[in-house]
């Protein structure tokens, strides 16, 4: 029976020694992902650029809703439009 525990204990050692860096690779990956993420996401002053890039005039507001942005443009007939740019 000691023999047993003994050679239990031994193996859970040897798990935890094998496992922990596979918990920090992993925690590292998950941190890797969210800045990638936030790399990937949409400014307001790219969506804004990208309004304007398409249908000309000048920005007057851009706000955000949930991942996308709507841009407010006034165009030069003096016509306003709202544009939903995706983020």
């Amino acid at each position: 029976m000691r023999r047993f525990a003994v050679q239990l204990l031994g193996t859970a050692a040897l798990l935890c020694l094998f496992t922990a860096p596979l918990v920090a690779t992993d925690a590292q990956a998950q941190r890797r992902a969210v800045a990638e993420e936030k790399q990937r996401q949409l400014t307001a002053k790219e969506a804004a650029q990208r309004a304007k890039a398409q249908y000309g005039g000048r920005v007057l507001k851009v706000e955000r809703k949930g991942n996308n942005y709507r841009v407010r443009l006034l165009q030069d007939s003096g016509r306003v439009i709202t544009v939903t740019i995706r983020g």
